[in-house]
């Protein structure tokens, strides 16, 4: 990871602020669990008291007191610990209790200010498209969905080879048994019944009779089902077509072709790994939901009703980081009687995960540790063990949030910085280093034992998905061969502890910052305050706030991002996190939400958001 001669920093002011401490911060309320953050790393990024007491509404800190959002207008960006340390601020902004302008009832994120977006839209007049619902008190989490799986910047599941290229997939048309069809040489589409292939290698089909289907010399990936999903494929140039897969399932067993009509060989977990689906220990579906803020919302609807000038999907759009960028959402915002108070944090978007709180007690966990929402969701008929399909009908649920991914613009950065939190009882980390605070090394093992929300104390193996959402809206077990798992949790351990590879050379300076700017939050939150249970694990944004470039080594690793750059939440990446905690295995946010055809050295534009060009503005152009 390059970092910018901006960013040195002079850290000599804070050094005195946390001094020595105990070693770590137990997790409030879990005796069984594994000590999260240490608190005696050196406090290079550690929030002074003066700092915390001003992101307060009153001015000092109080349980579960109402917090102000970052001002991203006037942020910084002058080193890391800026960008952590707005990670933080918005985190406790965003679950501080209601009040003022947000209203009078349930948390900051699912206050009016915010609209639920809802997954993409199959049938209807509005195919493929996804749209806003405002929040309401009543109706909180009103678009969840249960899929994990990561898109890339056309929607698409992705799949990442052993090389580090990073490819979308597109799916293969399928007979009613699951086989995929493919295009023989006499242009006809013909079911695959067995498949033989080698990495590296064109892979060979058979058909029922089992004689090898002849295919075209030169074929073509088939973007009939993934027109769909991203009607703009047809649009794709040629020189993009190496960007992609194709999947072809036949048996149970699934390979990817690339566009040369070789065999890639993903990395591990991936192989038939298509739309995980994640269950917590409880036996709890993980739900997901998506926000974004006011800012967003009406810039975004301005924006594609041409209200703010010809919109240009490709380069002349970007999340506003100044107040003249700012002041256009503001009058508009204005004319349709929305005031925007949250309007400093600028353009911010969310991912949250939830499980139902039922049986959390036995794996000696509390609800009420847990930020929690009382919401509907779909009921499922289990009556196979091995294929839940949806009723129709939904139940009103306690859920417990489990994660959330913070993403913003700020000033300088129309990329947005992307944060991640987790609660601290979700699983086991791998082992890290962190400098501590008398200029040593200090070591953390494994996580082994402890009462997990994602992990029986007695795991030996991790990160193996049991479950999938291919064939949607059916929830499947894990297909094998020709064998199919029960629906079941898997057992997960975070990887990358605090999102950087631990060869990386900066490995130990990252861990510190990230650490040191958690542990001067946490030991200011008054006991008691339910977001002591939450943990930020890194943040990453690029230099200078430029489009995302990859390496050509590892393309999967962008040259140019800044801050923790292999950053993944275990209950939203949970198997995209690579099989070791090295560099070279594992997606980041970065891999996915790039800018496409944009120009090197320019700055990010929208694209970076997947949902900014399908969702349907909240006013028709007319309006």
């Amino acid at each position: 990871m390059i970092k910018p001669a901006a960013t040195k920093r002079n850290h000599r002011a804070i050094f005195k602020f946390l001094g020595a401490s105990a070693l770590v911060l137990a997790p409030m309320g879990f005796a069984g669990a594994e000590t999260v953050v240490p608190s005696n790393a050196q406090p290079l990024c550690a929030v002074s008291n003066a700092t915390f007491a001003s992101w307060f509404v009153s001015g000092k800190p109080s349980l579960n007191g109402a917090v102000n959002p970052a001002n991203g207008i006037t942020f910084p960006h002058q080193n890391d610990c800026n960008f952590y340390n707005w990670g933080a601020q918005m985190f406790l902004w965003l679950t501080s209790p209601a009040s003022g302008p947000y209203g009078s009832s349930g948390l900051v994120f699912n206050s009016p200010i915010f609209y639920n977006v809802s997954g993409v839209i199959k049938q209807g007049p509005d195919k493929n498209k996804r749209i806003y619902t405002k929040n309401q008190p009543n109706n909180p989490l009103s678009q969840l969905i249960v899929r994990t799986a990561e898109a890339g910047q056309h929607g698409l599941q992705l799949v990442r080879d052993k090389t580090g290229q990073l490819f979308e997939v597109l799916p293969a048309s399928q007979a009613k048994n699951g086989n995929s069809l493919i295009r023989n040489a006499a242009n006809k589409m013909v079911e695959i019944h067995r498949i033989e292939a080698q990495p590296g290698q064109k892979p060979k089909f058979f058909d029922a009779a089992d004689k090898e289907i002849v295919r075209p010399k030169a074929p073509a990936l088939d973007t009939t089902l993934a027109l769909r999903v991203a009607p703009e494929l047809t649009e794709v140039p040629p020189e993009e077509t190496k960007n992609f897969v194709q999947a072809f399932e036949a048996d149970g067993k699934v390979v990817f072709v690339d566009s040369n009509g070789n065999t890639i060989d993903p990395t591990q977990g991936q192989a038939g790994g298509l739309s995980g689906v994640l269950l917590a220990q409880n036996k709890s579906l993980v739900y997901y939901a998506t926000m974004v803020n006011d800012v967003y919302a009406f810039f975004q609807t301005g924006t594609l009703n041409g209200t703010f000038g010809k919109y240009n999907k490709d380069s002349n759009y970007f999340f506003p980081t100044t107040q003249d960028q700012l002041n256009p959402v503001i009058n508009y915002a204005a004319s349709k009687n929305s005031p925007l108070p949250d309007r400093i944090a600028l353009a911010v978007e969310l991912k949250t995960s939830w499980i139902d709180t039922a049986d959390l007690p036995r794996l000696g966990l509390r609800p009420s540790d847990f930020i929690t929402v009382t919401t509907a969701v779909p009921v499922y008929n289990q009556s196979n063990p091995k294929l839940w399909i949806p009723t129709g009908q939904k139940k009103t649920v306690t859920l417990a949030m489990v994660g959330m991914h913070v993403v913003g613009s700020v000033a300088g950065h129309s990329e947005m910085v992307w944060a991640t939190f987790e609660h601290i009882a979700n699983a086991p980390s791998s082992g890290y280093q962190y400098t501590n605070n008398q200029g040593g090394t200090s070591t953390v093992p494994q996580g082994k034992a402890g009462r997990w929300v994602f992990a029986l104390p007695t795991a030996t193996a991790y990160n193996v998905q049991m479950a999938n959402y291919k064939n949607a809206p059916n929830i499947q077990g894990q297909t094998t061969g020709s064998t199919t798992t029960t629906i079941s949790p898997s057992d997960t351990m975070l990887m990358k502890a605090w999102g950087t590879g631990s060869d990386a050379s900066n490995f130990l300076l990252e861990n510190t910052e990230v650490i040191s700017a958690d542990s001067s939050v946490l030991t200011q939150l008054f006991k008691g305050d339910v977001r002591a249970n939450y943990v930020m694990t890194g943040a990453t944004w690029t230099q200078g706030g430029q489009v995302v470039q990859p390496t050509s080594s590892q393309p999967t690793l962008p040259s140019n991002q800044i801050g923790t750059n292999l950053l993944n939440n275990t209950t939203m990446e949970t198997y995209d996190q690579g099989a070791t905690s090295q560099s070279n295995t594992g997606f980041n946010c970065f891999s996915c939400h790039a800018n496409g055809s944009q120009s090197p050295g320019q700055p990010a534009n929208t694209g970076v958001s997947h949902i900014f060009s399908t969702l349907i503005p909240l006013y028709l152009k007319s309006n």
